[in-house]
């Protein structure tokens, strides 16, 4: 029997423990270019890294931390469908508006679920809903659904699909076609899997290619991301939706939400519909002007 692939998980956390949202955004991008497959926060500023492969794969990623100004807390082996699982909380159902999330050991888990619930296995993509801006963006979204009538969206776009669980949702929620992407191939992976345990083959589509290659227009966009991203990819997000959709953002610290609202309001002509915090994180609902 083949050996199923090897994973390994370092924490880190930077020798500056007072860095700037929008620093330590970069940071976590610096730890994906030098080749973590993902990153995970769950206790700031502390940042554990995700890499795929063997011993050599692991010490070629720590001589690469010399370059960052950060100190290594640990470094462990663990199996790819434990990575994301290992904490026991991650398997507890939650509820975010009108959804029901199940994480579920696999394809092959047969336990009932209602009409409303979203089926999730979890894996290399991040969403399970247990994060608040997970369940931020679903009640945005729920409530969103419920508000729609003479203005019904045509055409949803998830940017960052993570685990799919996004894009699941409003398939489940508004019956459109859903078209995702995601930089990271384990997560397609992932997100895939999820799609088929939902039932929505037929509405919800997903890829790893960039932006840049869709077109649009879009009526709804969801995107759970980190606020420098956001920012980076605000003109892209523009381009792709048409005058009047909405946008459901977040991923966002409070420290630099209102960096990435002065370049999606002041620079790309959106308006504020509302915006919720969490423990620290932000979502906003936004409006893309007509004018």
């Amino acid at each position: 029997m083949e050996n199923p692939p090897s994973w390994s998980a370092v924490t880190v956390v930077p020798l500056d423990t007072n860095l700037s949202s929008d620093a330590f955004d970069g940071f976590c991008a610096d730890l994906i270019e030098l080749g973590a497959l993902g990153t995970a926060v769950d206790r700031a500023p502390e940042v554990t890294c995700y890499l795929e492969g063997d011993q050599d794969k692991v010490d070629s990623f720590v001589r690469g931390l010399e370059s960052l100004a950060c100190k290594i807390l640990s470094v462990s082996r663990i199996r790819e469908e434990n990575w994301t699982g290992a904490c026991a909380d991650v398997w507890e159902p939650i509820r975010a508006g009108t959804l029901e999330v199940v994480p579920v050991q696999s394809a092959d888990d047969r336990r009932p679920a209602s009409a409303s619930a979203i089926r999730i296995i979890p894996g290399l993509g991040f969403g399970t809903g247990h994060h608040a801006t997970t369940r931020m963006v679903l009640g945005a979204l729920c409530e969103y659904a419920s508000a729609v009538s003479q203005s019904r969206p045509q055409r949803v776009f998830d940017l960052g699909t993570g685990s799919g669980i996004l894009a699941i949702a409003a398939a489940k929620l508004l019956g459109l076609p859903v078209d995702g992407n995601d930089i990271e191939t384990g997560a397609i992976a992932n997100a895939r899997d999820n799609i088929a345990l939902n039932n929505v083959t037929d509405l919800v589509t997903v890829s790893t290619a960039p932006l840049t290659q869709f077109s649009g227009p879009y009526d709804l966009l969801l995107a759970n991301l980190y606020g420098e991203v956001l920012m980076n990819l605000a003109p892209e997000v523009t381009r792709i939706t048409r005058p009047g959709s909405t946008a459901i953002l977040s991923g966002i610290t409070e420290i630099v939400w209102d960096q990435v609202w002065e370049v999606y309001g002041s620079q790309c002509g959106w308006e504020l519909v509302s915006e919720k915090s969490d423990t620290g994180w932000m979502c906003a609902v936004i409006r893309r002007s007509t004018v």
